[in-house]
This record gives structure tokens, C-alpha cells and sequence, in this order.
């Protein structure tokens, strides 16, 4: 029910709105310190009159008649605050033309943050017009400070992915790219397979620059030729590029798994507590006694390093060499710097690794209870409780209910945890307590209506498990349009179809699926659509494969039945 108030009610309330809506006025109206009578007399010019009613229709649920008091002014009037707070306003309301026209404000081209949420609001709402626009307007910002911060909007858009390739695809079409722009684009071509869109950028760079030089490296390594990529990248002389082109090399020898190469790059970067961290984990994969003393020492040693990096980077080395009690003081001091730090969960496991498995509990629920605490940590937390009690050596049933106990205990804590309620609920399908696992998606759903895993899990389980396809199908559709390249989301699709008797569209996601990733279920699925559709020759052949990746797979071992 909309709320509607007349200007007699807003000036009776007029003391009660100014304490509302100070705090807001104070950041919109620069010429307001403090409350005082001279402020009183100020809130009744017009302008602040005005400011006043925006925000408490704002309040109210009346976005539009809000936000109108902002578009009657100039943007290039408005200051910093008052286009965050327009910005908020005009998403609520809809108003992309306004997002669009406030990007092209002097002012907010230069905010890094505004541009951020523009980005991002942009991509949520799919509106590829203003994430073009809020793309641009970052990739023009000076010292990559831009470009990152696009990397990491991108980056948790990734459920967006439909829209984030037609924005990929505008804003390569745009007029006047710089080789700067170029490059970032090819990149993420590349990386979402567009393979045309990446060819027609390579072409586009040329060859007489570092960039170009790159994009070649990434169009080998990233579609998959590893001889090349590989000789590719030897030939590079790390001293040819700058800072932020090493980290992209680093990067793709590392996806690649060329160790050697990942080494050269790692150490040809500026030695910090990040890099030190990569060489503790490339140490790791291949343990060296001398190598781990050796980049001991030069930790020590480095005096750029703060105590809380020095600390936790020598407790990394010291869990390596499996020197349990210099672990457990080395995370102890890191720990003394009172810094929201995993070396809270290390401690833990260096404690249970000497036998101390009560300490080692009560340290995990104590992270587990901290609200202070990331929930990235407070997760590690719950996850590492769960594989001590998978290594107790205790009978499988007693572990069975520990973990349930763990994941309840988790989920109290921290309803939000999307991923944990998800890992519960595939646990429980793994018991065929289906109902109980539809719960726990359903929970999901309600607060991320957008989460790809959830929806897909929970559309499948319903035409599987439950034989609802026609209920499934709202659910595996969006997955669908949300996540169109990923595997099992294919599979999820084209089986949902083929329950529907739609078997000649559900054969080209399930063959997509299978060429992105074969499994025994998807060649399961593409047999049986394949019977339907009378070809039987194809569907023995999927048959065969499907049981040679698993001869223990249900649905095949029943389907093998059902074949001559």
C-alpha cells in the first residue's frame, strides 16, 4: 500500500523530518554544520524545503516523485553526495536514462566508487546501456585504479554472465577503443570463449606492441595449445614488460600448469607479502628442505615486510616443514596483531596436528561465533571443524551425525551462507533426503533468487527425484539464462526438456554439455533422448561411453537394460 502525505503533513512534522533526514542533509547540503536556530531558518528556503520532501518520499517508497527533485537540477550542479544519493534513487525507481546521464556528469567521472556501483547496479539490473557506459568510464581512469575495480565487479557479476557478453560484445563495437581497451576486452573474449569477438580484437592490435605480444601468449595458452603457449611464454623476457603485464603472464603460466615458468615470473614481480605467499605454495606442490630455509631467511630479512606478514608467512613455511610448535608461535604473533586474519584457522590445525584436539575446537568456535570476523573465515571455520571430524577415525555413523550437528551449528550462526546451506543441501541428497534438501535450496532461493548452483540443483532434483518437471522447468530455465556455457547447467536443461517430450530441443544443450565436460550422467541423457528420437545406433554409443567413464552409474546400468 503506497503511503501518500500533503505538504501540510510534511510541514507539521517539519521537526520531526529535520532529525529524520539531518544526517543525509548534512552530506547533501554543505552549508548545514550543525543544528542550530540559524540551521532552522535554513531548512526553509526552498532548495533544502525541497531536499527535505525528496528524501522522506525516498523513505516512503516513492522513488519517483524522489528522485525528482534531483532531475529538475543540472548533474553537473550536483556535488559527490547528492549523485550517490540520486544514483540510489534513480536505481530504485528504474530510471536508467538518469544513471546514464549522471555517468556523463564531470563529477562522477572522476569517483572511482560511484563508478563501481554504477557498474555494478548496471549489471544487476541488466541494463547493458549504462554498464557500457559505467565500463568505459572506469577504463579511462589513470593507473589502472579503473580497470581493477571493473575486474572485480565483473568478477562477482559472474552470475550475469548472459549480460556481461552482451556488454563485452557493444562495447567492442564502440568507435575509437585504445589498444589499452582492446586488450582488456580480448582478454575476457577469450576467457567467455566469444572466439570471433577475440579474433577480430587480436587482429585489431597488431604486433608492435607488449600488448599485442600478450594477446598472442593468451590466445595460445587460453584456448588450449599448450606447445605453443608454452614456448611462448620461455621466449618472454620479463624485463620487456611492466608490472601489471607480468602479474597477467604469471597468471596464465599458473592456469596453464607450467611450474617453472610460474617460478621465473613469480620472481621477476616485486618480492611482497602476496608473491611470498605464491613461492610458499609453489613450494608446497614440490617440497625442498633447502628452498624452504632459504625463503625463510629472506622473509626474515625483508624489512619492507610488516610483523603481521612476517609472522604469517614464516608459520606457512614452518606448517611445510612440518615443525608443528614454530608454526603454532609463528601464527600465535601474527595473531597478537589483532588483524582479521585464516591464521586463526592455521592455529588451529597446527593444534590438532600435535594431538590438542579440544584446543583446536574451541579456537574454531570461538571464530565461528566471532561476528567481527569476515565470512569467508567464519566459513573456513565450519569447513575445517568438518574435515576433523571426516580424520577422527570415528564409526561412520557417529561422523554422520557430527557433520550434521556442524552444518545446523553453521547455519544458526550464519543463515546467509549460501554456499554452506548449499553443500548441506547436497549432502543431504547424497542421504535421499530429498524433501529436507529442497528446504534448504528453497531458503537459499529466497534471499539469492539469482544463485545459478541453488537453482539448478533444486530444478533437477524436482524433475528427478520428485517427477515435477513441469515445476522444474521455471527454475532449470533461469539457471539456463543466467549460466548458458556451464556444464551441468546444459545437462540440467536438456534433461528437463527431454522429461517434458521436447527431445529434438533438448539434444543440442546436452551435446554442448557433453563436449564441455563428458560425464557418465550427461551420456545417460543424451542415450535415452537419443532412443526416443529412434537413433538407436547413437544412442548405444553414448550408452558405451557413459559406462566407460562409470560402469556404476544407475541410470545407465537401467538404460543398458532397456537396449538391445
Amino acid at each position: 500500500m503506497t503511503v501518500h502525505f500533503s505538504l501540510c503533513t510534511l510541514c507539521c512534522m517539519r521537526s520531526v523530518l529535520y532529525l529524520l533526514v539531518l544526517s543525509c542533509s548534512l552530506a547533501l547540503a554543505p552549508g548545514i554544520s550543525r543544528a542550530s536556530p540559524a540551521d532552522a531558518d535554513a531548512l526553509r528556503a526552498p532548495h533544502l524545503q525541497s531536499l527535505l520532501e525528496s528524501e522522506f518520499a525516498f523513505q516512503s517508497g516513492q522513488f519517483v516523485r524522489a528522485l525528482a527533485y534531483y532531475k529538475d537540477r543540472p548533474a553537473e550542479s550536483l556535488s559527490l553526495a547528492e549523485l550517490e544519493r540520486s544514483s540510489q534513487m534513480a536505481i530504485a525507481a528504474g530510471d536508467a536514462d538518469w544513471l546514464r546521464k549522471m555517468l556523463e556528469s564531470p563529477v562522477a567521472s572522476g569517483q572511482q566508487e560511484l563508478l563501481r556501483m554504477h557498474l555494478s547496479q548496471s549489471l544487476q539490473a541488466g541494463d547493458e546501456r549504462a554498464a557500457l557506459s559505467a565500463w568505459r568510464a572506469l577504463m579511462a581512469l589513470p593507473e589502472q585504479h579503473g580497470v581493477e575495480i571493473a575486474r572485480q565487479v565483473i568478477d562477482a557479476h559472474s552470475a550475469q554472465q548472459a549480460v556481461l557478453e552482451r556488454v563485452l560484445a557493444r562495447y567492442a563495437q564502440t568507435p575509437g577503443l585504445s589498444d589499452g581497451e582492446r586488450f582488456e576486452l580480448f582478454q575476457y573474449a577469450v576467457q567467455w570463449r566469444q572466439d570471433a569477438l577475440a579474433d577480430a580484437l587480436l587482429k585489431a592490435l597488431g604486433t608492435a606492441n607488449g600488448q599485442a605480444r600478450m594477446a598472442e601468449v593468451m590466445d595460445a595458452c587460453l584456448r588450449g595449445k599448450q606447445a605453443p603457449c608454452l614456448a611462448m611464454i620461455e621466449a618472454l623476457e620479463p624485463r620487456d614488460f611492466d608490472e601489471i603485464q607480468r602479474r597477467s603472464i604469471l597468471a596464465i603460466a599458473r592456469q596453464s600448469g607450467f611450474e617453472r615458468q610460474t617460478s621465473r615470473w613469480l620472481m621477476a614481480l616485486p618480492q611482497d607479502g602476496g608473491s611470498y605467499y605464491q613461492r610458499i605454495v609453489l613450494l608446497g606442490r614440490q617440497f625442498d628442505a633447502a628452498k624452504a630455509a632459504s625463503l625463510a631467511t629472506e622473509i626474515g630479512q625483508d624489512a619492507e615486510l610488516s610483523g603481521f606478514q612476517r609472522a604469517a608467512l614464516q608459520g606457512s613455511i614452518a606448517e611445510l616443514r612440518k615443525d608443528w610448535p614454530a608454526a603454532e608461535a609463528h601464527y600465535r604473533d601474527a595473531l597478537a596483531y589483532d588483524a582479521p586474519t585464516t591464521a586463526c584457522i592455521r592455529l588451529a590445525v597446527v593444534l590438532y596436528r600435535q594431538n590438542r584436539k579440544n584446543e583446536a575446537l574451541e579456537l574454531l568456535s570461538a571464530v565461528q561465533a566471532n561476528a567481527a570476523l569476515s565470512d569467508e573465515i567464519r566459513r573456513d571455520a565450519f569447513a575445517t571443524e568438518i574435515q576433523f571430524l571426516q580424520i577422527s577415525g570415528q564409526e561412520p555413523k557417529s561422523v554422520a551425525a557430527g557433520l550434521d550437528d556442524i552444518y545446523r551449528r553453521a547455519l544458526l550462526t550464519w543463515p546467509l551462507a549460501h554456499r554452506l546451506r548449499y553443500q548441506y543441501a547436497m549432502r543431504l541428497f547424497s542421504q535421499d533426503r530429498v524433501r529436507q534438501a529442497l528446504d534448504q535450496l528453497q531458503t537459499v532461493l529466497q534471499t539469492a533468487p539469482a544463485d545459478v548452483d541453488a537453482l539448478n540443483a533444486y530444478g533437477y532434483a524436482l524433475a528427478k527425484d520428485m517427477n515435477r518437471p513441469r515445476s522444474a522447468f521455471k527454475s532449470i530455465e533461469q539457471a539456463f539464462l543466467l549460466a548458458p556455457k556451464r556444464a551441468e547447467v546444459l545437462d540440467s536443461y536438456g534433461y528437463v526438456l527431454h522429461r517434458l517430450g521436447r527431445n529434438s530441443q533438448a539434444l543440442p544443450p546436452l551435446q554442448k554439455a557433453w563436449d564441455t565436460t563428458p560425464t557418465a550422467v550427461t551420456a545417460g541423457h543424451l542415450a535415452q533422448v537419443f532412443w526416443q528420437l529412434g537413433d538407436k545406433r547413437q544412442a548405444q554409443s553414448y550408452l558405451n561411453k557413459g559406462l566407460e567413464l562409470d560402469a556404476d552409474e544407475a541410470e545407465l546400468i537401467k538404460l543398458k537394460e532397456l537396449l538391445p
